[in-house]
């Protein structure tokens, strides 16, 4: 039961995570941590907002994806092992330099050009790992959920480079497309393997539950 409680809860991180993430883009357009007024509470609003969805999320991906290791077992094979291994490296190094980045801006008042390469060599990571993450799903799941995400994961860096081509045309002269490029492919796969999660451990719990 502790195996089931323990996919429940990466089943959720994941699922936070991916939903946090995935609207991570609307909320960096929308508000500007470098525009607003220090020390007034629209700041303060601003960078909690910043904090919660543009650095919590990848430490909860992590946890989704730890648990997404433990889910796949020995059927991730060795392409799914490296995919897992890599797209953590690249989760791990997105998140210490987007912590950087907000650290700094929030004290400061200004950007950290090495937090954001650090973040950026990150995302390049990542899609190499969700490539590999993506085809291993698509060999291994059989559930929509697994597969989709795994459609998704395998399909990252075309629909980044289609939602930063349409950023441009929707909102030209901001980051929107930029963001949107980088989080909404990813967070919208990690919400439908949160989902995946959780079914695995409603399932296992069931069948663990004693016979009425």
């Amino acid at each position: 039961m502790s195996t089931t409680i323990a996919s429940s809860r990466a089943g959720t991180a994941a699922l936070t995570g991916g939903v946090l993430w995935a609207l991570m883009p609307a909320v960096f357009t929308a508000a500007h941590l470098d525009d607003t007024q220090r020390g007034t509470l629209s700041f303060a609003a601003v960078a909690i907002a910043y904090w919660a969805l543009g650095v919590a999320p990848l430490l909860l991906l992590l946890v989704g994806l730890s648990g997404l290791r433990r889910a796949l077992g020995a059927a991730a094979g060795r392409t799914g092992a490296v995919g897992i291994v890599v797209s953590g490296l690249g989760l791990l190094a997105m998140f210490l330099g987007n912590g950087t980045e907000m650290a700094t801006i929030t004290v400061n008042g200004t950007e950290s050009d090495l937090g954001h390469s650090v973040f950026l060599i990150g995302f390049l990571v990542l899609v190499v790992g969700s490539l590999l993450l993506g085809i291993a799903l698509l060999r291994s799941r059989r559930d929509s959920l697994s597969r989709w995400a795994g459609v998704l994961l395998v399909a990252m860096l075309p629909l980044g480079f289609g939602l930063a081509a349409l950023g441009g045309i929707v909102s030209p002269g901001t980051d929107a497309g930029f963001w949107a490029a980088i989080a909404v492919p990813t967070g919208i796969a990690w919400v439908l393997l949160g989902a995946s999660l959780r079914s695995d451990s409603r399932t296992a719990a069931a069948e663990f539950a004693p016979a009425s």
